[in-house]
C-alpha cells in the first residue's frame, strides 16, 4: 500500500527548491568566473600598484578572497529571505 501524492501537490517545494539551486548555481558561476578573471589578468595588472604591491598580486592574494567572503554572505541572506518568502506563503496542513 503505497500513499503517493501527485507531483502537482509539492509545487511550492519544487519552486523553493528550484529557487535555491538557480542561487546556489549563480553564486558559485560568479565566484568561479572571479577567479579565472583574476588569474588571467594578473600579469598585466602587475604593472600598477597598490599599498606598494603589484595589483595582479594584491588581487589574487586579497581581492579573490574577499570577494569570495562576500558572496557567501550575500548567497546567506538571499536563501534566508528565499526560505522565508517560502514560509509566509506555506499554507498549513
Amino acid at each position: 500500500m503505497t500513499t503517493e501524492t501527485p507531483a502537482g501537490d509539492h509545487a511550492g517545494r519544487d519552486r523553493h527548491q528550484l529557487r535555491t539551486l538557480i542561487l546556489a548555481g549563480a553564486t558559485l558561476l560568479a565566484v568561479l568566473f572571479a577567479v579565472i578573471l583574476a588569474v588571467v589578468n594578473a600579469a598585466s595588472l602587475n604593472q600598477y600598484w597598490f599599498l606598494h604591491f603589484p595589483l595582479g598580486f594584491y588581487l589574487l592574494a586579497q581581492g579573490v578572497l574577499i570577494f569570495i567572503v562576500v558572496s557567501g554572505f550575500w548567497y546567506v541572506r538571499t536563501q534566508e529571505r528565499i526560505d522565508r518568502t517560502r514560509s509566509e506563503n506555506e499554507e498549513p496542513e
